[in-house]
């Protein structure tokens, strides 16, 4: 395996950067890395681990146990799809499972030969531009104009050279969100095809909004095909596809969870939780996350640097609702931390900080 290393003029660039830091602004680094590094372990966490380690033991399968696993002896691939609404934590929850897993050593780290890599879908996209975008990421980045189906089969030569075993889409929905009918078909075939390759096949994990799993369950008989190919079957698509849908939180269902979450972290940061945490801090920090469990994570991570930056003993609601205002730009009566009616504040401007992308 390679290993990465900064060139020069990086680590002279993150030298100078550590230089800037004077010792306050040092121990608030210090402690927000420990603090951002906490892992929450639910259950939904270890539903997409299960799910995940199902795939795996599929693409190690062989036909026939009786002969070397190889080319021609492989099962077709099956693959994962991670969903859930904007903030819901998906792509945090995905990396950590990746990079923590022995089959994949190396993982996000460039040059590493990872088997398994992560192509985040910008928005807006389109099937050749995400075939460019993903020979780019393995190497090969082209120099002159290609056909959709020569990008792909490179696409597809590419990960059978690197010994790529998993293929992660984040932010999937960018892609199909404007394509039209027969583009779908295109797309959907072109996944379909890296799963069912008998010489390499590769499993396909995506992750992105709910409305994605339509798009492999909904199969339209009339959809556009070339001549003489037989329609699809929704059952073919569904046999290929295990999802695992995160769930949004609620209230009260959920307030307690979050309690112990926001006090473990208050913790590491060397802070005392106080006595409202559960009857009134967390209610409102689960509204101003959109009952999402990521952003309700970040926005406890602002208010932890807002209390670091106080030099505060305690995390209050203060910190919660400076850090609103810093994020959002909000006047005070449309800031749930400090609003009396704050169940009727309007929280979706929390999202405008996502829009380049889910976390």
């Amino acid at each position: 395996m390679t290993e990465f290393h900064l060139s020069p003029a990086g680590a002279a660039s993150v030298e100078r950067l550590f230089q800037s830091f004077d010792q306050e602004e040092n121990r608030r680094l210090e402690i927000m890395e420990r603090v951002k590094a906490r892992v929450l372990w639910t259950d939904r966490d270890k539903q997409v681990k299960s799910a995940f380690a199902d795939i795996l033991l599929e693409l190690a399968m062989r036909v026939d146990p009786d002969k070397p696993f190889g080319p021609g002896n492989r099962r077709e691939a099956r693959s994962l799809g991670v969903l859930g609404k904007t903030g819901a934590g998906k792509s945090s929850l995905l990396s950590r499972l990746f990079a923590g897993h022995p089959a994949f050593p190396g993982y996000n780290v460039p040059n590493s030969g990872c088997a398994l890599i992560t192509v985040n879908v910008p928005s807006p996209c389109n099937l050749k531009a995400l075939g460019i975008i993903l020979l780019a990421q393995l190497g090969y980045p082209l120099q002159q104009e290609r056909s959709v189906p020569l990008i792909w089969q490179l696409v597809t030569e590419r990960l059978r050279h690197l010994g790529i075993l998993v293929l992660h889409l984040d932010e999937v929905h960018n892609v199909l969100q404007a394509a039209n009918t027969r583009e779908i078909v295109e797309i959907r075939k072109t996944f379909k095809t890296l799963m069912i390759d008998p010489a390499w096949p590769v499993a396909l994990v995506v992750s992105g909004l709910p409305e994605v799993k339509g798009f492999f369950e909904k199969l339209d008989e009339e959809e556009i095909r070339p001549e003489g190919q037989q329609p699809d079957t929704r059952g073919e698509v569904r046999r290929r596809f295990r999802f695992v849908e995160l769930p949004s939180l609620r209230l009260p269902h959920d307030a307690r969870m979050m309690a112990a979450a926001v006090k473990d972290l208050a913790s590491i940061a060397g802070l005392e939780a106080p006595a409202d945490l559960a009857s009134d801090i967390v209610p409102r920090l689960i509204h101003a996350g959109l009952y999402e469990l990521g952003i309700c994570m970040e926005l406890t991570h602002d208010a932890i640097t807002k209390a670091l930056q106080a030099k505060a003993a305690s995390l209050v609601i203060k910190h919660y609702a400076d850090a609103w205002r810093t994020r959002t730009g909000s006047a005070d009566r449309a800031n749930p931390f400090l609003a009396i009616k704050w169940l009727k504040v309007d929280c979706s401007v929390v999202l405008a900080k996502k829009r380049e992308g889910d976390r």
